[in-house]
């Protein structure tokens, strides 16, 4: 059995995909390493790094600014939503797994590799020794086992992703850094759905309840305090694995901002070190403002408008098509964008192996038409909530509002909160016609869609999964998911794609980039196709 061991949170090149499968038969995948695996952290073309001008310092506290979650904010990982809590979470907890720069590049965190049978039906994960939890006592198998029991709950807003997925009842330790994960149904690529952020680990027994009392994780960072809506306080973690880390004695996350006007204010002012999530007309107006540094960089942050499949009128597959053909992706980008971002093709996972990069989409208002007339909606008025929740967001739907007209369908926009936009009290996954953004990678095709267009998927936004045809899509993903030869995987996704490219309900019209702002003293942060602040890792931060 091959098994590649790394203590170093470098990213690991050859990463988990149905190739490297092959290349070691039933033996380990390999997800950690060493020597030349590890070369090139940060190396991608397109990411933007706070270049250190001298060897790093200890001390400071960093203060981040980021938009108010208000009351819903959490500091438990099964409930996070809101883009505070994501920001929060992972300075507290760790997952088994991370993104790396290059999104499909994984990176060993608790566990160091992960080893499937002959058939993917049952995976085995090696942990990492001599980690210890915030309280002082040995991270081990048994926290993995509870955790990874706890996906099942109802309350884990991530809980459909696994659903039918994993036999709970099966997982076991086999020792004390070793874990059994039996499976339901084959999936060729499973350690890449565990870098998700409500599957960080916690300790074994710490209920949803006691989180929320007192959080503890084996993270950088150990809780101090937590005002929802106001403030998260959290003093470095000296006992962290990585040795030397963080730098800093102390993180804030100031989450009582309600605009990005004011979190510029302050991050001018002094008052916060890190501007997170920056909207585009900011980044332009500031882009050779000498008090900041501007990071910028492609990922895979797709923006999309969503069309609940089981609602009328996009129960018709006609009515779905012209909505699609009504965008004109390059005036989006320009217009809603200010040019930070690509043109999205309506479909998700750009970055990922068996991305079908070869589907493409163009407006065509006199087919659009066609199509709506064909369907008895020829003066189709629709209702879109909206709400400034991500940069660009909002004036994206403005500029997508607008093309409508062209095709005789009324978009009128009804602005909501951006704090509620994506809870179910704000309509999320209820709202026939709505907006949506992925803010965090999915280094898979599995992943991607196993969130969002299975039956129980988390965010099926567009119900997917639900009609007679999404059946059959479904049997269909099932098949790509556990398929472990290439050539056949690669046939299987591009077929998953295809029909969720002619019939989903999808409106994909751009992959947004991701842009952060910091004050001149702060070092060893960047920006990378993993996401904010490359997956808002800030272990790494100091002051020069």
């Amino acid at each position: 059995m091959q098994r590649v061991e790394s203590s170093s949170d470098q990213p690991v090149r050859d990463a988990v995909t149905r190739r490297n499968f092959l290349k070691v038969g039933a033996g380990a995948v390999a997800l950690g390493g060493a020597g030349g695996l590890l070369a090139g952290f940060g190396s991608s073309s397109s990411a933007q790094t706070a270049k250190a001008t001298g060897s790093p310092k200890r001390g400071g506290t960093l203060n981040l600014g980021v938009i108010s979650g208000g009351t819903a904010e959490t500091v438990v990982s099964a409930l996070g939503v809101n883009a505070a809590d994501i920001v929060r979470l992972p300075q507290l907890y760790e997952p088994l797994f991370r993104v790396g720069p290059e999104i499909r590049d994984l990176i060993p965190t608790l566990a160091l590799s992960a080893e499937p049978n002959t058939d993917a039906t049952v995976w085995t994960l090696h942990l990492r020794p001599g980690v210890v939890w915030h309280n002082g006592k040995p991270f081990t198998a048994d926290d993995v086992v509870w955790t990874i029991q706890q996906w099942q709950n109802p309350r884990n807003l991530s809980a459909g992703q696994t659903a039918g997925m994993i036999d709970f009842k099966g997982v076991k330790k086999r020792d004390n850094l070793t874990v059994e994960v039996p499976l339901l149904v084959p999936v060729a690529e499973l350690p890449t759905l565990l870098t998700f952020y409500n599957y960080l680990v916690v300790p074994n027994g710490a209920t949803i309840s006691e989180q929320a009392r007192n959080p503890v994780g084996t993270g950088p960072f150990k809780f101090v305090s937590f005002t929802p809506g106001t403030q998260s306080t959290f003093a470095a973690n000296p006992h962290y694995w990585q040795s030397g880390l963080p730098y800093v004695d102390k993180l804030v996350v100031n989450s009582s901002f309600t605009d990005s006007t004011a979190q510029m204010d302050a991050l001018l002012a002094g008052d916060i070190d890190v501007f997170t999530q920056v909207p585009y007309t900011l980044a332009k107006e500031n882009a050779s403002n000498s008090q900041i540094r501007i990071l910028n960089s492609a990922g895979s942050n797709w923006y999309q408008v969503c069309m609940r499949i089981n609602h009328e009128p996009f129960t018709d597959v006609r009515v779905r098509q012209a909505m699609r053909l009504i965008a004109d992706r390059p005036e989006i980008v320009a217009a809603g964008l200010d040019g930070y971002g690509t043109i999205g093709n309506d479909l998700e996972g750009d970055y990922c192996e068996h991305f079908a990069s070869q589907l493409h989409r163009s407006q065509d208002i006199d087919q659009a038409k066609s199509l709506l007339k064909a369907a008895g909606k020829s003066d189709l008025t629709v209702t879109l909530p909206v709400a400034a929740a991500a940069p660009g967001l909002l004036e994206s739907a403005t500029v997508y509002a607008q093309q409508a007209k062209a095709a005789g369908v009324t978009v009128k926009l009804q602005t909501v909160s951006a704090s509620s936009y994506f809870t179910p009290a704000g309509g999320y996954l209820s709202r026939p016609f709505g907006l949506d953004y992925c803010a965090s990678s999915w280094p898979s095709l599995t992943m991607t869609y196993r969130a969002q267009f299975t039956k129980s998927a988390p965010y099926n936004d567009t119900a997917w999964g639900f009609q007679p045809g999404g059946a059959a899509a479904g049997a269909l993903l099932a098949q790509a998911i556990a398929e472990l030869n290439p050539a056949k995987a690669e046939q299987l996704w591009y077929e998953v794609q295809l029909q969720q490219f002619n019939e989903g309900g999808s409106i994909d019209f751009a992959q947004a980039n991701y842009v952060d702002a910091i004050a001149t003293n702060v070092q060893g942060l960047q920006t990378t196709k993993a996401g904010y602040l490359n997956d808002w890792h800030l272990l790494g931060a100091w002051f020069s």
